[in-house]
């Protein structure tokens, strides 16, 4: 879904695909102001005679500057070099934008959130909500209402006076300073939408210098590349693209379900933090050192299940909503589903899903199915899935 943003300058952005057209042979991954990190996640894949090779993994040093709220603030642009060993011809970038949307929405919802702006009272809100653990303002976190909750109608009478077309299925549209893309899901009149606001396209299309490598081929929302990254595990292709995941970010917990590749469901779980909230969960209610805690989460003599239960029981009601309405909608009946992003404790939610929806959940290395070269570091697999799947959406775009 390309972009035309100046003259001279295309970008796309991309939605989870279960392929078809022509890949980029070399991709660098890259998330974006990711929730709990230090630097950015990154993700190199080149395509080989064996099929697709991890070439390179880390945490690339975060760009100067910061993600920019306002149109006045796009001209201080920095400039963002990335490490030898991720200089391939294209970059895909996963964004964490609290001005970001991707949400299953209705034709209804998505046209009030076209014809919303970007008042000036919503961005300061926006920022002193966004905190890290330490105080310091992040733009990583996720707002605490899911985003499908449509924005307030633009109040200006010349916004009023304007209602927008709800858009053709892939056709970027630009209402209101923000870039729309929506899809159409299987279900009749809902669609999987993203926006982005215009001046953080540009910031981003703009943030690798002209003339080297990476090119930045792609710019997607974090939601987006998240939902891409179980498009290459071997049981997803075995079981034809059909499967229902968890996925586990640092600040919030996501449900996706698939049909033959194509997404047909995403939800956020609401009032359920992430994986940074398990850990403290644990640690506070046992009084353990921080340093401890993936150790009794994964093997010790101490049971973290009473620490575990009040936050992992949320997840799992929702869950259960998401196998029915798969079930309804969609004929779709599962006996397992995916548990992706946890680092410690995967087989407690395991246990859990198992006693109460007799249900398993797989945890693969996020990296299965993928080639990994010599000596490049898989032990941060579950802290880079947004880089990998990042990677994999853009393998498609062409420049």
């Amino acid at each position: 879904m390309k972009l035309q943003l100046t003259k001279d300058k295309t970008i796309e952005i991309k939605f989870p695909s279960g392929g078809g057209a022509k890949s980029a042979g070399d991709i660098t991954g890259i998330e974006l102001f990711a929730p709990g990190e230090t630097g950015c996640p990154a993700v190199r894949l080149i395509r080989k005679k064996k099929g697709w090779h991890i070439a390179a993994t880390g945490f690339v040093k975060s760009p100067d500057g910061e993600l920019p709220m306002r149109w006045e603030d796009t001209p201080h642009q920095p400039i963002w070099e990335m490490p030898r060993e991720f200089t391939s011809p294209h970059a895909a970038l996963a964004a964490n934008s609290p001005m970001a949307t991707f949400a299953q929405s209705t034709a209804d919802a998505v046209v009030q959130d076209m014809m919303s702006g970007l008042p000036a009272q919503d961005i300061k809100s926006a920022l002193s909500e966004k905190t890290s653990l330490d105080g310091k303002k992040r733009f990583g976190i996720k707002r605490d209402q899911p985003a499908a909750q449509p924005q307030k109608p633009a109040t200006t009478p010349e916004a009023s006076a304007h209602r927008p077309e709800f858009p053709e299925a892939g056709k970027p549209v630009s209402e209101n300073g923000r870039r729309f893309v929506v899809r159409p899901m299987a279900e009749e009149n809902f669609h999987l939408c993203a926006s982005l606001p215009e001046f953080q396209t540009l910031w981003l299309s703009r943030l690798l210098p002209e003339g080297k490598r990476p090119t930045a081929s792609s710019i997607q929302v974090s939601e987006s590349a998240l939902m891409a990254s179980i498009l290459l595990q071997p049981e997803f292709i075995a079981a034809d693209g059909s499967a229902l995941a968890i996925f586990a970010r640092p600040d919030s917990t996501y449900l996706a379900g698939y049909k033959k590749g194509e997404p047909v469901l995403w939800r956020r779980c609401p009032g359920v933090g992430g994986t940074l909230a398990m850990r403290e969960t644990v640690r506070a209610t046992l009084g353990l050192d921080e340093e401890l805690v993936d150790s009794v989460l994964n093997e010790s003599l101490i049971d973290p299940r009473p620490a575990l239960e009040p936050f992992v029981r949320p997840i799992l009601g929702q869950l259960s909503l998401s196998l029915d309405y798969l079930a309804g909608k969609h004929g779709l009946k599962f006996d397992h589903a995916f548990l992706m992003g946890i680092g410690a404790g995967a087989a407690h939610w395991s246990a859990y899903a198992e006693e109460s929806l007799h249900l398993k959940l797989l945890s693969p290395d996020p990296f299965e199915g993928l080639v990994v070269d010599k000596g490049v570091d898989s032990g941060n697999a579950s802290r880079q899935l947004v880089a990998l799947g990042a990677a994999i959406a853009g393998m498609e775009a062409t420049t």
